[in-house]
């Protein structure tokens, strides 16, 4: 296995590559404060790391069925928005590592996230119950729209009003950007049919695994209230052996999803609307219950994102059912453990 300095080392040296002039410096510091800060966004800041040590971590696993996966499950990888017809879906919002990988490893990942971030969670029982959850929805996928169905989740995650002021307050009063790569720039005009003169452009910085990469917002006044479109660089997946090209923007639109309509992958860049609701929430302050049902529904996005395919479905379905009953607790307590011995090897070299 390959250290964790050199790891780093190769990453970023892959990244400014990739980007060139247009990879953001302050916002690679900003990523590297964060891998400082706590268990929970070492793992969303270095998914690379996942990718790469995956095989060795879970043997037993890698051998499973590939399946079109989200590749950085998380559990901050989920929001609201809204969908062509207007209604508000809960679900999946990020698929800028989309691959096609061995299925267990999403719910892996997922799980290890939120022993993360709940150092007191039982993982054997929420472990439990998102396997339920997720073998459910292998026979019933479909997307949580929230306007008759799923309305606790609504409850539970959508903004308050206060924080709606603070959302659009915020981006009226950030900075104009002072360069924006063309073709990013023509990206956010053409979100919207005719972006008008109320509307500016600012940098924004945001998440964690893809600090480093440009990332804008067009916002303002539009047809009588404030709207606002993300755009950001997008590379390759981290996880190069299951690659496959447009496979993101396949799954972002997939037969059990109803996406936001102007969320999109091209071949260098995604777009997606932002509001209110476009946020990480503090999964940790949710009381327990509440949170097991949560991490149930998000094992069940997971299930509908990798049952796209008719034979992947049948054939997770068979491997499912011949796994022990503790697998996924037992792989994600062993990633939780080797994740925060090298959180503590990386916050101890580089200062606290």
């Amino acid at each position: 296995m390959v250290s964790l300095k050199k790891s780093i080392a190769a990453c970023e040296a892959n990244m400014r590559a990739a980007l060139g002039a247009d990879l953001v410096e302050e916002d690679l510091a900003e990523k590297h404060k964060k891998m400082r800060t706590s268990p929970f966004l070492f793992l969303r800041a270095t998914c690379w790391r996942w990718a790469e040590t995956a095989p060795d971590l879970c043997p037993d696993l890698w051998t499973a069925p590939r399946a079109p996966s989200v590749g950085d499950a998380h559990a901050g990888n989920f929001g609201l928005w809204r969908d062509a017809q207007m209604r508000l879906v809960w679900g999946i919002n990020d698929y800028d590592e989309a691959a096609r990988v061995p299925w267990p490893l999403d719910l892996v990942r997922l799980m290890t996230s939120v022993a993360l971030v709940c150092p007191d969670v039982d993982i054997a029982e929420i472990s439990a119950g998102a396997l339920e959850q997720y073998g459910a929805a292998l026979k019933k996928p479909m997307a949580h729209v929230l306007e008759r169905d799923h309305l606790w989740i609504r409850n539970a995650v959508a903004a308050s009003d206060e924080q709606r002021a603070a959302f659009w307050k915020e981006l009226a009063e950030a900075p104009a950007a002072d360069h924006v790569p063309p073709r990013l720039e023509a990206a956010l005009r053409g979100a919207l049919p005719d972006a008008g003169p109320d509307l500016r452009i600012a940098r924004r910085t945001a998440g964690a695994g893809s600090l480093g990469r440009p990332r804008f917002v067009l916002s303002g006044e539009y047809r009588g209230g404030p709207v606002a479109i993300e755009v950001k660089a997008w590379l390759p997946s981290c996880w190069v052996d299951g690659r496959e090209p447009g496979l993101a923007e396949a799954m972002a639109h997939g037969p059990w999803r109803s996406p936001d309509p102007v969320q999109h992958y091209a071949k260098d860049h995604t777009t997606r609307r932002l509001a209110p609701n476009s946020r990480k929430f503090d999964f940790d302050t949710l009381e327990g219950d509440l949170r097991k049902r949560l991490v149930g529904a998000m094992a069940a996005e997971l299930a509908a994102v990798h049952a796209v395919e008719e034979p992947v479905r049948a054939a997770i379905t068979a491997d499912l059912a011949q796994r022990p009953t503790s697998w996924l607790a037992d792989a994600a307590e062993k990633v939780t453990h080797w994740t925060r011995g090298e959180y503590e090897s990386y916050r101890a070299d580089h200062g606290h």
